[in-house]
């Protein structure tokens, strides 16, 4: 039986107690390329999964729980994430309770 604090979405149960991902603001976006010597730029999934080393299929589930940032539309088969919000994703505690 699932609890009252679940739901279950597509054969994923989500907690409504774990953490979601936060979008980071605009100094803390600056600081984190800062620190990581880059520029704001997009990233395309071979990189992202470099940089997160989370899975492709691991990634989009935790995007739909609302734990990862949110991919980006390029085209109409082309996605890709700011090195921003993956540098901040990274560097988070819930993070690799995630992963």
């Amino acid at each position: 039986m699932i609890s009252p604090n679940t739901n279950e979405r597509r054969g994923l149960i989500m907690t409504t107690s774990t953490p979601t991902y936060l979008l980071p603001t605009t100094e803390q976006r600056a600081e984190m390329l800062r620190i990581a010597g880059e520029h704001e730029r997009l990233v395309r999934d071979d990189e992202r999964q470099k940089i997160t080393t989370i899975s492709r299929s691991r990634t989009w589930e935790l995007e739909r729980m609302g734990k990862h940032p949110l991919r980006r539309k390029l085209g109409s088969n082309s996605v890709a994430w700011l090195l921003s919000d993956l540098l901040w994703f990274i560097h988070q505690p819930s993070h690799k309770e995630a992963a």
